[in-house]
């Protein structure tokens, strides 16, 4: 009552104090048993809305290292924080009261790599693990399971256990269930926990308390102060976000991240079981278990002195007042016993005699009840099995059925009165019949079976002859000396339907994704075929030093090479999502320098920002390396970079910056810009397929796919992509990815930086015969043209396979050019035999062609010396024939 009472004038009472400015505070301290984190959320949200200021208390929080048990004892302090190490003190004689146990769980618990053998408390036998003095539920798990310290290899913690952890170094940790956990986490280490609940071992934690002394002198404070701190946290775990955001601002003293205090909250309200069991809720016989666990322990010697132990704020009843209504109510009783014995005695004798003659009747009638209820209990058990959902059968150890439920009538078609009695082989096709008899035999003779009590899958007849799929799942009880069968059938024929249906689902979307990558091959085959003698021409033109074109024809020329490049790129960037989409995009993972791959796509970028007359400055960029693909990081990096350049305005900035971020271990890229921005309502849209949120008529070239392609080769790397964007105020990109230590050692063969050319980009350094296969005419004429400017090379067209391997049985090229998607014999086929001749086998052969989807390059890995996609990039051309050719002009005759 008097709870109810403070409870009652904190909830109603509190606006009319808090406007009485002559309000007098009374000043209390809480002493917590560690410094500043999550773990004592509700004592700051208790304080920050005012909870224990309505309660009429002025509350100061002391951080410690321990429990502050001398403190308290001694009035240093009024209130403390303890773990359930608090029971012994008060075994000991130390006069302690729990007010609220916080935690109904003990958030310490063994750390192992989830990779660990160590399952279960009798795998730590033989380990090597560290130990903190102060778990002791975790040496009660070991203690239940008969596991003794000299039986594991006990080190000191250090501050590195979790690297010696990784390493293997130790095999477990005593850990805080909301720190090194989240340490394992943030290095992306999988773990596992062992905790002592998982084992029926349930310690208290996070107690509130105080002296014997302080609550005698003090109750009306006890008691508010036990209120307010209870509603404090009922508020931070149901305001989890709020109270980080305080402990960030003014409790931060150990320097946690947000998304440690998160994790830690997470985990500390698992641990409090709110809402389904009351904040500070404790028992009596739950203390006594604890105490058991520490008497075990030898930590204790007796467990007899936990009365009072709990806070109990009802009114304490005068010894003097309970004496005299216990002697009145034993006054009562005395006469009220003397009265019935007094009429017993009167009545025994006529009682006796109504007792012989009724003793008769009730016998008789025994006899009949039993019967009646034996009859209502076969009645209600076989209503019973009637409204079940499954078939229940019951056959003896001969076979024969004994029941058969309503819904085995529905089932196999049979009335009770057609199948009672009969054989189990009469629901069974012919054909498994004597397996049944075999395993009844053989279960009869050795009382064992492989089925019995496992479901299994079988077929059975219907009384049509209907073959039927069912799930039988079978038990035995033996009754009188015989056994019996009680089998549970369920009819599995919708199951098997939609398995099959699933099945054909799988084929039909399998063949459809097939005809879809097919569809795609085709189509990047035949865009990029046209578009080689497209842009091939435009380069030869643009190239051409002996009849050079006029500033006007140049400036169309660029143009039609400009507009060319964009439907390039429009095709890689849809063909690129399809990949994606297919799962057919592979990454190759290895250190990568990201300054490195920044300075290699800037020169690429530098001609589209001087068209939409924006600058792009670099800050900072750690020399760090990260895992990723360098092709596909370098594809992201354009495609971000672009967009702000696109998005931006007339002399705009585009800023590239990059930061380590050290709780994450990741390396954060980011690209701002100072343009358009994103509306607010949009969005959620950005990453969406081919939704250029509104920019089609713009005149900003795009096709709405180069965010999800980068947001999903950021993600096939194992990064992090994000954004913020304001309207009219510009947007900020930034991928994340893994660092590493490993030393570089590939990047430089992936760079393939700008090639210094000299007047003349396709000069070459020796007279050659070159052969190139090649069915369409302009890819023919533009690869004339193409060697009409390179006098040392002699070229010769072949336009069928058949053709080209004619002319090679009487001619030796230095280097065949060879079209893989040609009529008859197909490229990939013809170099299969040319690299089978002993003759013609050292010839290098350069595949030029359309088909560039990974289908393709998966065919011809390991068949081609090197493999060029249409449009051909011509100065790339010239690398390959000075590398490969020779400069002799071989030729025999057959």
């Amino acid at each position: 009552m008097c709870r109810m009472l403070v409870l009652a004038l904190l909830l109603f009472g509190s606006s009319s104090l808090a406007d009485d400015s002559n309000q007098k505070l009374t000043p209390v301290t809480i002493k917590l048993h560690w410094q500043n984190q999550f773990q004592f959320a509700g004592i700051y949200a208790a304080v920050e809305k005012g909870f224990y200021r309505e309660a009429e208390l002025d509350v100061t929080i002391l951080n410690g290292q321990q429990a502050p048990f001398y403190e308290v004892e001694t009035g240093v302090v009024d209130f403390g924080v303890s773990g359930a190490g608090l029971v012994v003190e008060r075994l000991k004689g130390r006069p302690f009261i729990a007010l609220a146990a916080i935690f109904q769980s003990s958030p310490y618990t063994w750390l192992v790599r989830a990779d660990s053998e160590i399952k279960h408390p009798t795998d730590f036998i033989g380990k090597t693990v560290t130990r903190q003095s102060y778990a002791d539920d975790l040496s009660a798990m070991l203690l239940k399971f008969n596991i003794t310290p000299s039986q594991l290899n006990i080190v000191e913690p250090t501050r590195a256990d979790i690297d010696n952890l990784i390493a293997g170094k130790v095999d477990a940790l005593t850990a805080y269930v909301s720190n090194e956990p989240f340490l394992m986490m943030s290095r992306e280490v999988d773990y596992r926990t062992l905790s002592p609940h998982e084992f029926n071992i349930n310690f208290y934690s996070d107690i509130v308390f105080t002296s014997e002394a302080f609550l005698k002198r003090e109750p009306e404070i006890v008691d508010a102060f036990t209120l307010a701190t209870l509603r404090g946290w009922q508020y931070a775990l149901e305001h989890p976000h709020e109270i980080i955001d305080l402990i960030l601002k003014d409790y931060n003293t150990q320097n946690k991240t947000r998304p440690h205090l998160e994790f830690e909250a997470q985990k500390l309200s698992e641990l409090s079981l709110y809402p389904t069991v009351s904040l500070g809720h404790m028992t009596i016989e739950r203390w006594q278990k604890i105490a058991e666990h520490y008497q075990q322990l030898g930590l204790v010697s007796n467990d007899d002195r936990l009365d009072g132990f709990i806070y109990d704020p009802s009114p304490r009843v005068s010894i003097w007042l309970k004496w005299l209504v216990y002697s009145l109510i034993a006054l009562i009783v005395l006469t009220l016993i003397g009265y019935f014995i007094k009429r017993h005695h009167a009545k025994i004798l006529s009682e006796q005699i109504a007792l012989q003659t009724a003793a008769l009747e009730a016998e008789l009638e025994k006899g009949k009840v039993l019967e009646n209820k034996a009859k209502r209990e076969s009645e209600r058990l076989q209503t019973l099995l009637n409204h079940t959902l499954e078939g229940v059968i019951t056959i003896d150890e001969s076979g024969l059925i004994q029941n058969f439920n309503a819904a085995s009538v529905r089932l196999f078609g049979y009335q009770p009165d057609e199948i009672i009695g009969q054989n189990i082989t009469r629901l069974m096709p012919a054909q498994h019949r004597h397996h049944h008899e075999n395993g009844m035999s053989r279960f009869l003779r050795t009382e064992q079976s492989s089925i019995i009590g496992q479901p299994v899958e079988l077929e059975a007849l219907h009384k049509s002859g209907q073959i039927i799929p069912i799930e039988l799942t079978l038990s035995a009880f033996k009754w009188e000396d015989q056994y019996f069968f009680t089998g549970i059938v369920r009819d599995i024929s919708l199951q098997k339907a939609e398995h099959l249906a699933l099945i054909a689902a799988k084929e039909e979307a399998e063949k459809a994704n097939q005809a879809k990558s097919e569809f795609l091959s085709v189509m990047s085959h035949e865009l990029r075929t046209p578009l080689n003698a497209i842009l091939g021409f435009a380069q030869l033109l643009q190239s051409d030093k002996q009849d050079p074109l006029t500033d006007t024809q140049q400036d169309s020329l660029k143009l039609i090479i400009q507009s060319g490049e964009h439907l390039l790129k429009l095709i890689n960037d849809v063909l690129e999502l399809a990949k994606i989409e297919t799962g057919s995009v592979e990454v190759s993972i290895e250190p990568v320098s990201i300054s490195n791959a920044i300075q290699y796509c800037l020169p690429m970028l530098n001609n589209l920002a001087d068209r939409y007359q924006v600058t792009i400055r670099t800050g900072e960029i750690p020399q760090q390396l990260v895992l990723a693909d360098l092709t596909k990081l370098k594809q992201v990096l354009i495609n971000l970079i672009s967009n702000a350049i696109k998005y931006n305005q007339p002399k705009g900035e585009v800023l590239v910056t990059g930061e380590i971020m050290s709780p994450i271990n990741r390396l954060r890229i980011t690209v701002q810009d100072n343009g358009m921005g994103i509306p607010q309502d949009k969005q959620a849209y950005l990453f969406t397929a081919f939704d250029r949120l509104g920019q089609e008529n713009s005149g900003i070239e795009g096709t709405g796919v180069g965010l999800i392609v980068t947001q999903r080769l950021i993600k096939a790397m194992s990064g992090h992509i994000g954004f913020e964007s304001t309207e009219n105020k510009g947007s900020r990109f930034w991928v994340e990815l893994p660092i590493t230590n490993q030393a570089s050692h590939s990047e430089s063969l992936n760079h393939q930086g700008p090639v210094s050319t000299a007047d003349n980009p396709f000069l070459a350094d020796s007279s050659t015969l070159i052969l190139h296969i090649e069915d369409n005419p302009a890819n023919i004429k533009l690869m004339e043209a193409f060697f009409d400017r390179l006098p040392q090379y002699q070229l010769q067209t072949c336009k069928t396979a058949e053709a080209g391997l004619e002319w090679l049985e009487h001619n030796i090229p230095a280097v065949i050019l060879m079209d893989i998607n040609l009529p008859g014999i197909s490229g990939l086929q013809a170099t299969e035999q040319i690299m089978a001749n002993p003759r013609l086998q050292h010839i290098p052969v350069i595949a030029v062609t359309a088909a560039a989807m990974p289908y393709d390059l998966q065919q011809a890995e390991g068949l081609f010396t090197a493999y060029l996609t249409k449009p051909v990039n011509f100065i790339l051309l010239t690398e390959l024939l000075n590398q490969y050719s020779k400069p002799e002009v071989h030729s025999t005759e057959g």
